[in-house]
């Protein structure tokens, strides 16, 4: 396919390359119809022709911003693997980068619940944020569905955009810019009448920016450090939420089966005790609702119970034969 057949004729790449050039990159439209036929060709159009972040750059140079909304919709049924790569492509394309972020801000919005913070940083790395404007710049920042590192990244450039800013605007107040003569020959009397207090304010605001450029370098390292440490305690965290579910739902089936046993063991420890009326009120029969041996344990004891009373009563008997002389002795004195 890619071999040339001879001196007029070319290869499909090339021919596909010239049919892109002369009638898909001067009209809108056409664009917009490439770019919905490749989204389901994905990766591949992407990896070997560039073919969707093409049509986004054909579609934006011939439509309004407003007209690019209704594309965006295609763009939710991809997959997070297959945006990362027209994302880097789009970044390596677009020289300004706003179109970029408006797309990946939209993504987000719709899979925000859907894919991984790692996932989210992969993406938002192939948006520069000193290719972005400054409104969009402090959008960013106050984006809260944007990764953590992303956003201090962006509030490192709009502090860095910021400084240069009031730096420039205090030079322009203290030293008015000079007017260059367009002779090269009075180059040299100029930059003569450069001031000692210039030379050091221009150092003063190099050194600050590779300051502020090396403690945004720090910072970004130390935010990934900490994201790989949140990773590993998330992980952390949900390996002993699953443990602590097994074990509720093993100690559960324990409890359930320990229940079970004890149930099973406590049958028949109530007795019920009727009473039986056999004439006289002081006679009483006693029925228990036990087993075999448990009536024989009874019928000891009631045994047991007649054996005493008779004893007592022979007792008593013996005390009144033993009493009764001396009553009688006693009476006859009286």
């Amino acid at each position: 396919m890619t071999e040339a057949k001879g001196e007029d004729d070319s290869n499909l790449k090339q021919m596909t390359e010239n049919y892109f050039q002369k009638f898909i990159a001067v009209n809108g439209k056409y664009a917009a119809i490439v770019f919905k036929s490749c989204l389901a060709l994905l990766p591949e159009a992407e990896t070997t022709s560039f073919l969707v972040s093409r049509c986004v750059e054909v579609m934006n140079l011939t439509e309004d911003s407003k007209g690019l909304d209704g594309y965006f919709d295609d763009v939710i049924s991809l997959r997070a693997d297959d945006f990362k790569i027209v994302a880097e492509s789009m970044h390596q394309r677009f020289e300004y980068q706003d179109l970029l972020y408006r797309i990946v801000d939209f993504y987000l919005e719709e899979h925000n619940a859907k894919i991984t913070e790692e996932q989210k940083t992969q993406i938002c790395n192939s948006i520069d944020c000193n290719k972005l404007s400054p409104q969009l710049l402090l959008h960013a920042v106050q984006n809260p569905r944007m990764p953590l590192r992303f956003v201090v990244r962006a509030m490192l450039v709009e502090q860095l955009n910021t400084r240069r800013s009031i730096l420039s605007a205090a030079n322009h107040q203290y030293y008015p810019r000079r007017h260059r003569p367009t002779n090269s020959n009075n180059e040299d009397d100029d930059n003569s009448n450069v001031t000692l207090g210039e030379i050091l304010q221009r150092d003063a605001t190099k050194r600050e920016t590779a300051q502020l450029k090396a403690a945004m370098d720090a910072t970004s390292s130390r935010i990934q450090t900490l994201e790989k440490q949140l990773l590993c305690m998330k992980k952390l965290l949900q390996e002993s939420d699953h443990e602590n579910v097994i074990e509720r739902s093993g100690g559960g089936c324990r409890d359930v089966l320990e229940s079970g046993r004890s149930a099973s063991f406590h049958y028949g420890s109530g007795r019920k005790i009727e009473r039986a009326y056999n004439g006289a009120p002081a006679s009483a029969s006693f029925r228990f609702s036990c087993g075999p041996e448990e009536r024989a344990l009874g019928c000891s004891s009631s045994e047991n119970s007649g054996i005493k009373k008779n004893i007592g009563q022979r007792l008593i008997k013996g005390l009144k034969c033993a009493l009764q002389p001396k009553m009688a002795l006693i009476t006859r004195k009286v």
